[in-house]
């Protein structure tokens, strides 16, 4: 179970100069959104003590778990050295890493938390184009995508890859990239056709016409893009 901000309470993080952090972790499960915890824009703790800022009830979970430090650039994750250990998109994590938008920490729970990094600043709206192209709209704050103003329900892995493709602002991810970043636990061994069912996937969900890509299109032998 994962309670409400701990220590400093449940308001917006701010930076020095009292602008509001853009930035929260979202609950997620099986591609569903729960729970938004702000980020401070300092440390954010999380573990199962009542001092923490992210409290998680579980035995499974040390008492000071984890944290996400903002350095002035980006946000960094470290696990505190704990017994089970911290996941960061599937891989554990043994050292500060940088986070982006769409990232997933995952704590050993039972079963597993995933906290999802939303960015405020990172929400994005495709508008409709002629030849009936349907509006699409990326909330990363919720780590939600809107086809015509309706939320769609995405499954982890879909959503991941469309928040990757939009980072990229219309560039090239190629197979190898997605195939790293969606499946880290197999450390990126996957064959083409799971990249390819996966995209498959996303364009019945996203496209007025799969067979006709606008959104999502493919680079032949290379990988895909997203066009904004």
């Amino acid at each position: 179970m994962v309670l409400p901000c701990g220590r400093r309470g449940p308001g917006a993080a701010r930076t020095l100069d009292g602008t509001a952090m853009p930035a929260r972790l979202i609950e997620r499960s099986e591609g569903r959104g729960g729970r938004s915890h702000p980020l401070n824009p300092g440390v954010t703790t999380i573990g199962r003590d009542e001092d923490n800022d992210i409290v998680v009830t579980s035995e499974h979970v040390s008492r000071h778990h984890a944290e996400v430090r903002w350095d002035g650039d980006r946000f960094l994750l470290r696990d505190l050295d704990t017994k089970n250990g911290t996941l960061h998109n599937g891989r554990p994590v043994t050292e500060a890493q940088p986070l982006h938008a769409g990232d997933e920490i995952v704590l050993p729970t039972r079963p597993p938390l995933t906290l999802v990094l939303a960015v405020t600043e990172e929400t994005v709206t495709l508008p409709p184009a002629a030849g009936g192209l349907r509006g699409v709209r990326i909330d990363t704050h919720a780590a939600t995508v809107y086809v015509d103003g309706s939320p769609l329900r995405l499954s982890a892995k879909e959503y991941r890859s469309l928040a990757l493709l939009h980072g990229r602002d219309g560039g090239l991810v190629t197979k190898e990239e997605l195939a790293k970043e969606i499946w880290p636990e197999y450390g990126g061994a996957v064959a083409d056709y799971n990249i390819e069912q996966l995209i498959s996937r996303l364009r019945r969900k996203l496209e007025p016409d799969p067979d006709q890509p606008r959104h999502v299109l493919t680079v032949r032998g290379l990988g895909y893009r997203l066009v904004v």
